[in-house]
């Protein structure tokens, strides 16, 4: 740890100081909220562990407790099988079933690639921690924030249910990340007082360990509970009715931490005629734009109380 501080204060163009970690080092780049920086930690390989280029099982340097597990080129190989499993959604039948049904008049479905990359897993994950970020400065919790491991590997435990059960039941999509939000906590093991949510592929390594610190441990499952209940709510924001597309994405934006410009982009890739988000059923960019124009019922957010609220929005 000593020599690879030494090192980066040598060869670091960065302005602040490098700063001591518990298991290694960090080096800040920009003074944002949040801002960019990068965590070295050294490793070696456990005694036994014959592989190299950091494959298999290693142990790392903590400041006050010695040598530590940790395995995370096994952890992200677990990831990536998972993130291969895939959710039925209820909603590709039914979107496959009215093209069947009227070819000549249905656009085409929205593609999101650009804003959900990869997979989504990963991109549940990302929402999350975005989501956590923006609470963290919010709440001023920076501190005792949930940290990215616990997050995802929680995520990923819970999203392996919602793709066995929605074998059975196809969810619409937003269900399913609700689904997914939902049971996080349940994976969260418990042996006497301490917490662990552990290393799939390690179970030396626990993301939690701080849970169980004492005096500190406390505070860092209280912001957990707070973060996900607020989470949880964020999420559902897709389900609740808004006077206006501007409300819906102001409110996306308080949460998240997401410009209404995207928001835009993301209502004009959703067909004409579709539902738009975060309004009341009925209210589609077309019927909202011949609203503005003539002032039809659909022109403001009053003459919408006769409407029945979207249940679910895919």
């Amino acid at each position: 740890l000593e020599a690879i501080e030494q090192r980066f204060r040598e060869g670091s163009r960065v302005q602040e100081e490098v700063k001591q970690l518990r298991r290694g080092i960090r080096i800040v780049y920009a003074d944002e909220n949040p801002g960019f920086h990068i965590d070295v930690t050294p490793a070696r390989a456990i005694n036994g562990n014959g592989e190299a280029n950091g494959e298999g099982k290693l142990e790392v340097p903590d400041r006050v407790t010695g040598w530590k597990a940790s395995s995370p080129i096994p952890y992200s190989n677990w990831l990536q099988v998972a993130s291969a499993q895939e959710i039925s959604l209820e909603s590709l039948v039914v979107a496959k079933s009215q093209r069947m049904l009227d070819a000549a008049t249905q656009d085409p479905l929205p593609h999101y690639q650009d804003y959900i990359d990869q997979d989504p897993l990963r991109a549940t994950i990302k929402l999350l921690k975005r989501h956590r970020d923006e609470w963290a400065i919010k709440t001023r919790s920076a501190d005792t924030r949930p940290i990215s491991a616990v997050i995802t590997t929680l995520a990923t435990h819970a999203y392996l249910d919602v793709v066995k059960e929605s074998q059975a039941k196809p969810l619409a999509p937003l269900d399913a990340i609700l689904e997914i939000v939902r049971r996080m906590p349940q994976h969260i093991g418990q042996r006497g007082s301490d917490c662990y949510v552990c290393n799939p592929a390690d179970n030396g390594e626990n993301f939690a360990e701080k849970w169980n610190r004492p005096g500190e441990g406390q505070g860092y499952r209280q912001a957990f509970a707070k973060w996900h209940a607020d989470a949880s709510a964020s999420v559902s924001l897709g389900l609740e009715s808004f006077e206006s597309n501007d409300s819906f994405a102001e409110a996306v934006k308080k949460n998240f931490g997401i410009a209404p410009a995207f928001i835009t982009a993301v209502n004009n890739e959703i067909p004409a005629n579709w539902t738009m988000p975060g309004r009341p059923d009925g209210t589609t960019r077309n019927s909202a734009s011949m609203g503005s124009l003539f002032g039809g019922a659909s022109g403001g957010g009053t003459s919408q109380s006769s409407v029945k609220p979207v249940g679910r929005l895919g």
